[in-house]
């Protein structure tokens, strides 16, 4: 896989390296000389340094030939001329980062499929924080609107001693999530759902679903009843 970064951000040369040693074949391209001798240094991928949103560097880094594109500018109006660009090249796959919400529609008609926005990550993270400490989320699918959570079973819950199929049986069980499994805290083993184990205090139960899906089947597990606007009081 070709993978074409655009960089003006540390979070892109961490990438271009993570890539790397994933096997992957990666172009860097930055406007900074620092960053660009960093990364032929310590990288060893293809690095150009140039205009970031020139279409000549664009080409010379190969984005004819790109199977993924990733662009992380510091403006969002230079993100969306990549992703133009990108689609005029008919690149497979076109992935930036967001600054400012209000650009979210111009992201799409430039032609990028998958949009990270850093501001609504730490929203969703400081939430959980604040109203689930139980939960931790493991990792996100797609653009983030499904994601894998690791929820603590707690002193209270009234799953304890029971089996793991009661959760998803529960009437309140939300329809489009999934239970992929328990890890025990004392054996520190990991059950699939078939296996029906016993839930017992400070045991993980890993769900996969929506931000609302994995907030009701955390309220199952912890035994709250559910407040004003869907959240527990």
């Amino acid at each position: 896989m070709y993978d074409l970064i655009v960089n003006e951000q540390p979070l892109g040369r961490s990438l271009a390296a993570a890539l790397v040693d994933h096997g992957h074949e990666v172009a860097y391209v930055d406007d900074d000389g620092e960053y660009c001798n960093m990364v032929t240094a310590e990288v060893g991928c293809l690095v150009i340094q140039g205009e970031t949103t020139n279409l000549r560097i664009l080409q010379e880094a190969g984005i004819e030939r790109a199977d993924v594109i990733v662009a992380l500018l510091d403006k969002d109006i230079k993100n969306i001329m990549v992703g133009l660009f990108a689609k005029q090249f008919a690149v497979p796959r076109i992935l930036a980062r967001l600054h400012q919400q209000h650009y979210h529609a111009a992201y799409e008609l430039a032609g990028i499929d998958n949009i990270f926005s850093a501001f609504d990550y730490l929203l969703n993270e400081l939430l959980m924080a604040i109203e689930e400490p139980n939960v931790r989320q493991v990792m996100t699918l797609g653009q983030g609107e499904i994601e894998i959570a690791s929820i603590d079973v707690p002193a209270k819950s009234p799953l304890l001693e029971r089996g793991l199929h009661e959760l998803w049986e529960h009437r309140k069980f939300p329809p489009g999530a999934l239970i992929l499994g328990l890890l025990k805290e004392k054996q520190q083993t990991f059950h699939l759902p078939r296996e029906q184990p016993l839930v017992a205090l400070n045991d993980e139960i890993l769900a996969l679903g929506s931000a609302d899906d994995i907030h009701q089947i955390s309220l199952i597990i912890s035994g709250k009843r559910q407040g004003l606007f869907g959240r527990s009081p």
